[in-house]
């Protein structure tokens, strides 16, 4: 009867208290695959573009391309999937109510680019953008009294926790004239934490508005920024070289960072198929262009070259698929097969020769074309030789596992060189790091080992030690950037 009484006391309880936890834990293994599904999501970037024109001081002159630089580069933004803020002849309240729009979009995002075109100043070491109210200034105080201090900018935007790009086409005569205290040109910054600001040329010297649609470097910037595979680092030394080539060595693109991991801009873009295989088809047709893709093979991946001798036919034009919602697996890898047979054959032709069987220097042509596929996707991290070892290998079930596909072979095959190829965006998306290696101190107590072992040690100490010639500079078109400039 009591035990009764208490299964009756105790029964309704213990029934509240299963349906309680049956309910916690499946609450928390629903957010949990919530969590999941979000981190699997490529990580939102924002770009904040601003073009300024059309000064109302008369100390500033009007600035052409400018507002067409904004502009053009918001586009190409777009197409590599930024949410873009776009800002032309902003006033220093203008300015005030762009950040503040771009702070409500921070949450979230991997990545925040930053590009200034228009007039800007250095003064006493630091720099300053200038809004176009800015006033005719008689004195520094005057001149900076609505400027926007590009410190403070860094400041509110750079953070540990995601890479910030700040773009300066700004580097112009100071219209306070040269002095101590004011300079023509930027000054070299502080960066943030894990932070990139490129200058339009080097500190201390001026740029040019250009006589096109578009400035010298951000000509440079926008026919390089959309190619696929470039890291930020390599994709800022072709600015550089393209930009000294336009203004004939007056200009010279500057850049400092702390990176901590590189960065693609093309990470998040992927190619149409279709077009690449269209384009490639069309190139091996005409004779001129297939010369120049082979001239293009010696410095740039399949794809690249592809896309850069494409653009000078204009024939095909490859642009990334409209934004729509992410196909199945299947869905995109039949698709795949479809434009994959008709790369087959062309490159059995360009690469392997009509024998269809490739000699010994051809298949080292061929393994080396799909390692330079293979880092261009992100998935091979070693020299491109040739050689085919165990790394070779490692790269492709990498490339196997990252896109989900069951591995025929990990052999060199034009039907791999074709599947790579049309392949766009980072596939294996793994960080590429650097890591410092630990440095040695000397303690000086090691025992001494007697009086002959002191004498030798002093005989030695008395010569005169050949000196070493320095240490090259870090690698850092593979690895992350190195804090500092270069």
């Amino acid at each position: 009867m009591l035990k009764r009484a208490r299964d009756m006391t105790y029964g309704p309880f213990l029934r509240i208290v299963a349906v309680l936890l049956v309910s916690l834990f499946g609450s928390i293994g629903a957010q949990a695959a919530v969590v999941e599904e979000l981190s699997s999501q490529p990580g939102k970037r924002l770009a904040i573009v601003i073009g300024n024109s059309n000064y109302q001081s008369t100390h500033l002159p009007h600035l052409a391309n400018a507002g067409n630089d904004a502009t053009r580069l918001s586009e190409s933004l777009k197409r590599l999937n930024f949410d873009v803020l776009t800002g032309t002849d902003l006033s220093s309240d203008g300015f005030a109510r762009l950040f503040q729009e771009a702070d409500g979009k921070l949450a979230g995002a991997s990545a925040v680019l930053i590009f200034y075109a228009g007039h800007g100043v250095q003064l006493q070491g630091e720099n300053y953008l200038l809004p176009v109210d800015t006033p005719d200034a008689q004195n520094l105080a005057e001149l900076t009294a609505r400027a926007v201090r590009l410190n403070d900018v860094i400041s509110r935007f750079a953070s540990r926790e995601r890479q910030t790009f700040i773009f300066l086409d700004a580097c112009r005569n100071n219209p306070m004239g040269k002095g101590a205290s004011a300079m023509d040109g930027l000054a070299q910054v502080e960066v943030g934490e894990n932070t990139f600001v490129a200058f339009a040329t080097q500190p201390g010297n001026t740029t040019v508005d250009g006589s096109g649609d578009n400035s010298p470097f951000t000509t440079a910037l926008l026919k390089n920024i959309e190619i696929p595979g470039l890291s930020i680092s390599d994709m800022m030394i072709r600015v550089r070289n393209e930009t000294e080539a336009l203004t004939v060595g007056r200009q010279v693109p500057w850049d400092q960072s702390n990176l901590r991991e590189q960065f693609y801009f093309t990470e998040q873009q992927e190619l149409d198929p279709a077009q690449l295989s269209a384009s490639l088809s069309r190139i091996l047709s005409d004779p001129v262009a297939k010369e120049k893709l082979q001239i293009e093979l010696a410095s740039n991946d399949l794809q690249t070259a592809v896309i850069i001798v494409g653009q000078t036919l204009r024939s095909v034009e490859i642009s990334p698929p409209s934004a729509a919602p992410a196909k199945p697996v299947g869905t995109q890898m039949a698709s795949l097969e479809g434009a994959r047979q008709s790369v087959v054959s062309g490159l059995e032709t360009l690469i392997v020769g009509k024998s269809g069987e490739p000699d010994q220097e051809k298949a080292t042509d061929l393994a080396r074309s799909i390692q330079t596929e293979l880092r261009r996707l992100g998935c091979y991290r070693t020299t491109i030789d040739g050689s085919w070892g165990k790394g070779s290998v490692r790269a492709v079930t990498n490339y196997y596992k990252n896109t989900r596909q069951t591995a025929s072979t990990t052999e060199p095959t034009v039907e791999l060189l074709s599947d790579l190829f049309l392949h766009s965006g980072r596939v294996c998306k793994d960080p590429v790091l650097v890591k410092a290696k630990p440095a040695r101190v000397s303690t000086g107590l090691a025992p001494a080992r007697g009086k002959a072992a002191t004498n030798r040690k002093a005989g030695k100490a008395s010569k005169p030690q050949a000196s070493r010639p320095a240490a090259p500079p870090p690698d850092i078109s593979g690895g992350i950037g190195i804090g500092g400039v270069f």
